[in-house]
């Protein structure tokens, strides 16, 4: 489970957006959703395997940023790309 205030809320509608997450001192970012509740959960997905067949199974949708300091330039990196635009 994704905590609150590591949640952005992209669309409205369907409560979905983008989780801060953080596995094994890593800095994930992750599809989430909102559920009835309140509570914010990642997306997961099942993802091709050689024969483009899903695998059995299921992994976190997510983009891994790396350890802390690694995540701040990255983000940094895609900050300005974004102002590039």
């Amino acid at each position: 489970m994704i905590k609150k205030e590591n949640f952005i809320i992209i669309d409205e509608k369907y409560k979905t957006g983008i989780g801060v997450d953080v596995y094994k001192n890593e800095i994930n970012l992750c599809m989430a959703f909102e559920n009835k509740e309140g509570e914010i959960f990642s997306n997961w997905i099942y993802p091709q395997g050689k024969d483009r067949k899903p695998i059995e199974t299921a992994i976190p949708y997510k983009l891994s940023l790396g350890l802390k300091q690694q995540a701040i330039q990255r983000l940094e990196q895609l900050l300005m790309m974004v102002e590039g635009l």
